[in-house]
């Protein structure tokens, strides 16, 4: 590596400007103790708080007959939920893979990029990461799985993360307004007129953040440190460039929500309740909004809570929404954590220590051991 590379990546992994002793310093205890951290502790004990209070106070559920929903449940239909929902992680690494291509990073410009394949393991681990932590830690981790793989400037992956975010939020935002007035017509509920409304003023604010992001670009870097500009003009490029063949990216975006109300409909018909294609695909795209609830890891209890009075909605009994919600959430969330692990455990993160994959403690190798608990 040249002095100049060299430096380049100590300023990317240290941006706080530690000494590298200071850097490496921290916890290095295992995965398990990382996640049971009081702060995760107390969102898991708050998380469970709300569903006891949602199921049994609010909605008066019986468990004895929610269990006997899911004992009786279609095997097969569980099976599709299951391949229909996995389906996802190859629809939003292509689209990942499209968005690194707009911004010059592909194997056609001579950059080692995963195959689809490899970057939906990278996006898996990083959904791992998300479902045992309050704070959103998968898309920087996924930041830093890509730059260890494939080279690609860390700044510049963070920007096309926030791409892709902004994408889901603004095809979300236009997939839910669809779906509630399609499900509810003119007996528009107050709670759904009051969500379309938020959602409209939050895309107007994502589309006003993005323009900022360049337009002022000088108010930006009067803030940050002399030595942080670098970094913020390629996180700007990831963040803005990747939008090119914004056809592509939205037709991609749309079938990976279509494919969350598939899996959220397969799931109601494997308990034997089905329900409209409208208000499937319209709780499962509000159950992913609320998933990102920086309370909970995953928005777990929330999300629940809020899908359960949502199939009631639509016409669902409190035992029936409440095993439909537990089956989908088995698939969404729970399955994450458990093949996540496994996946992790068992691939290359996970056998080798944060020292022999980065040359120069910081932030990166912190979030490296998180996962590996190693120095």
């Amino acid at each position: 590596m040249t002095g100049k590379r060299a430096q380049e990546t100590i300023e990317l992994t240290n941006p706080l400007g530690k000494t590298p002793g200071e850097a490496a310093a921290g916890s290095r205890s295992p995965l398990g103790r990382r996640v049971l951290r009081p702060r995760n502790v107390a969102s898991l004990l708050l998380a469970l708080a709300v569903l006891y209070l949602v199921y049994r106070e609010l909605l008066g559920l019986d468990w004895s007959e929610a269990w006997a929903s899911l004992r009786e449940a279609n095997a097969g239909l569980i099976a599709l939920a299951f391949a229909v929902f996995y389906s996802s992680y190859l629809v939003r690494a292509l689209r990942w893979q499209a968005l690194l291509a707009n911004v010059g990073y592909d194997r056609a410009a001579g950059h080692p990029v995963p195959s689809t394949l490899g970057l939906a393991r990278i996006m898996y681990l990083a959904w791992l990461a998300n479902c045992v932590t309050v704070a959103r830690l998968g898309d920087v981790y996924r930041g830093y799985l890509l730059k260890k793989e494939a080279g690609v400037s860390f700044a510049v992956t963070l920007g096309t993360v926030l791409a892709e975010r902004l994408l889901d939020l603004l095809v979300l935002a236009a997939m839910m307004g669809t779906g509630v007035l399609l499900v509810f017509g003119e007996s528009l509920p107050t709670e759904a007129a009051q969500a379309l409304t938020a959602g409209l003023i939050l895309s107007a604010v994502v589309i006003i953040g993005l323009l900022a992001l360049r337009r002022f670009r000088w108010a930006f870097e009067r803030v940050l440190p002399k030595r942080l500009h670098a970094h913020y003009l390629r996180f700007q490029h990831g963040a803005i460039d990747s939008f090119r063949r914004l056809p592509l990216l939205v037709a991609y975006s749309v079938v990976g929500w279509i494919i969350e109300g598939a899996t959220l409909y397969i799931t109601a018909a494997a308990v034997g309740t089905p329900i409209p294609v409208a208000g499937a695909l319209l709780v499962a795209l509000a159950a992913s909004l609320l998933s990102t609830v920086p309370i909970t890891p995953s928005g777990l209890g929330f999300t629940e809570a809020s899908m359960v009075l949502m199939l009631g909605w639509l016409g669902l009994d409190a035992p029936t929404a409440g095993a439909t919600t537990l089956l989908f959430r088995s698939i969404n969330y729970w399955s994450i954590v458990v093949f996540g692990l496994v996946l992790y455990v068992l691939g290359p993160n996970g056998n080798r220590s944060a020292k022999e994959r980065v040359g120069t403690p910081g932030v990166s190798t912190k979030i490296h051991k998180f996962f590996t608990g190693r120095s």
